[in-house]
């Protein structure tokens, strides 16, 4: 059956041009890998799409949503529903001065930020360089290769991914442990002490309470975060002792020498 708005879904998905076969997007990391695009802070495998977030191209989503759990199927996505037509009202002609007054050397390929805004200069003559601020995929039909994998029910295998999904990939499914009441709808999340090397994970837990308000309401009313640190075990402690006495010894061995150097003075 055709998924509802606000659905939880994890998704396979691989996203070429048309034209060419480059692979722009994918949650393989085989895929990525192959096309050169592979980036070690990025978690591969099926990924969580909520129906109608709007993280995805407007056709991807559309298709995703039509679609059954472990089902797979490729579509054509036309430009309108990608990356937007080519648009020749963003074709602008700019004095080359100005990027030389930013300290820019205008190139043709180069990727520059005007007013906030990202564009292509796409040629450089005389005084004059033009530039283009479409989007580099825009006018481009993307083919997708998709497959909804699983849709997630419940309310711990949903708070888990969306924490997942704001993390990076050290963090496994194994680090965040959810148990949920559903007498009094609180959700608690027990975290490994691998968090305490993300960086601004605050954030992160704060994001993932309004999404689950967002998209949760009903059914988590809130969310309790445990952040556990193990101690070391009493075997990895005593081998430290062990490492540390002969430092002490010599520290102990050295002070002494010293102490007595002075005394012959």
């Amino acid at each position: 059956m055709p998924l509802e708005e606000g659905t939880f879904a994890l998704v396979e998905y691989t996203l070429r041009v048309k034209d060419t076969g480059e692979v722009i997007d994918t949650t393989s990391e085989e895929e990525a890998r192959k096309a050169g695009i592979y980036d070690p802070k990025d978690r591969y495998g099926p990924r969580l799409v909520i129906v109608g977030e709007g993280r995805l191209l407007p056709g991807l989503e559309k298709a995703i949503k039509e679609m059954s759990e472990g089902e797979e199927k490729e579509i054509e996505i036309p430009p309108e529903d990608a990356f937007g037509k080519r648009d020749p009202e963003k074709i602008k002609i700019l004095p080359k001065n100005q990027f030389i007054k930013s300290g820019v050397v205008p190139e043709p390929g180069k990727i520059v930020e005007i007013n906030n805004q990202l564009a292509v200069i796409r040629s450089v003559a005389g005084g004059r360089v033009v530039v283009d601020f479409n989007h580099p995929l825009a006018g481009k039909t993307i083919l997708a290769k998709v497959k909804v994998v699983k849709v997630l029910k419940t309310p711990e295998e949903k708070i888990q991914q969306l924490i997942l999904r704001r993390t990076p990939p050290s963090l496994t499914p194994e680090d965040v442990k959810v148990q949920y009441d559903g007498e009094t709808g609180t959700a608690r999340v027990e975290l490994s002490e691998k968090v305490f090397g993300i960086n601004d994970f605050q954030v992160v837990k704060r994001i993932v309470i309004l999404e689950a308000y967002r998209y949760m309401k009903d059914e988590v009313k809130a969310i309790e975060f445990i952040e556990r640190m193990k101690f070391p075990e009493p075997k990895e402690e005593e081998n430290r002792e062990q490492q540390t006495q002969p430092e002490q010894k010599e520290e102990k061995e050295a002070k002494e020498a010293a102490e007595n150097k002075g005394e012959e003075q």
